[in-house]
């Protein structure tokens, strides 16, 4: 079957956008971008965002950019940003508020427009920050620094690019492996995908995850889970759980997403020098 989904590219926010080899070029690389549509409705700084980012693009040497200046929901039915939306083959969702982001995009005829054209016929997809976070059905908000604590986590409604996997962003920077196991305990979501800053997990059409940047990404695995107390306990309160797996995968590691597993590197074999 020939699959005609495009790439999902999760970043991890922070990253360096004044890199000649960076993230940013490694995502224009692999998906040959040439016509870029920039959504910083996350971001209190829209404008001024979008800039930013059409001056990397264009460094990077993408042909055209747009950026969709959409600041509420009836911005959505701007019919220039529509046909944006039909045209370009990569969209970029900046960092920012990912509720504000949902709430704004969700049920709106622009992201079925995006869905379906990312779905059906290979458009592009990419964020950082909250715009990674948003790509996940449930996204999780608050709770940083809460530890283990019921009811510290907040979820709601995301895009559901990456149905049922939850994504988590500035990872190892935020000390959120406690956040995105907290949640992982509640049963809301089984698997859960945490990226950290300045880092890529970039997912091909056929579920196999590849990351670029300088920092790691975290696979989470609750499937088998033994014992998580999170439906006994009060809010507050702390919870307890068993056997959650993690991997932990670095620039140029693979992972595929269908198995749940890493793909080993293939063994290239040792040529010993004779002395």
């Amino acid at each position: 079957m020939h699959n005609n989904k495009g790439t999902l590219t999760l970043i991890g926010g922070a990253e360096d956008r004044n890199s000649n080899s960076g993230v940013l070029r490694n995502l224009v690389d692999k998906t040959k971008a040439r016509y870029v549509a920039v959504v910083p409705t996350a971001s209190m700084y829209g404008y001024e965002l979008g800039d930013e980012y059409k001056d990397t693009f264009r460094r990077l040497g993408v042909e055209k950019i747009e950026i969709l200046d959409i600041k509420e929901r009836r911005d959505t039915e701007n019919e220039r940003f529509l046909e944006i939306a039909k045209e370009a083959d990569l969209i970029f969702f900046t960092g920012g508020d990912q509720v504000k982001l949902a709430h704004v995009f969700l049920h709106t005829e622009l992201l079925k427009i995006i869905k379906n054209r990312h779905f059906l016929s290979g458009l592009h997809l990419a964020g950082t920050s909250a715009g990674a976070m948003v790509m996940s059905d449930p996204l999780i908000y608050e709770g940083d620094g809460k530890d283990f604590q019921k009811g510290a986590v907040f979820f709601e409604p995301g895009f559901g690019i990456t149905a049922s996997t939850t994504v988590d962003t500035h990872f190892m920077e935020r000390g959120r492996i406690p956040r995105i196991c907290a949640f992982l305990a509640s049963g809301y979501s089984k698997r859960g995908i945490g990226v950290g800053e300045d880092t890529a997990a970039f997912i091909t059409p056929d579920d196999k995850l590849e990351v670029f940047g300088s920092g790691i990404v975290v696979m989470f695995n609750a499937d088998k889970m033994r014992y998580s107390n999170f439906h006994n306990i009060k809010e507050d309160e702390l919870i307890d759980m068993d056997n959650v797996a993690m991997s932990f995968l670095v620039h140029g590691s693979r992972f595929d997403m269908s198995k749940w597993a890493q793909i080993k590197p293939s063994k290239r074999k040792k040529i010993i020098a004779a002395s």
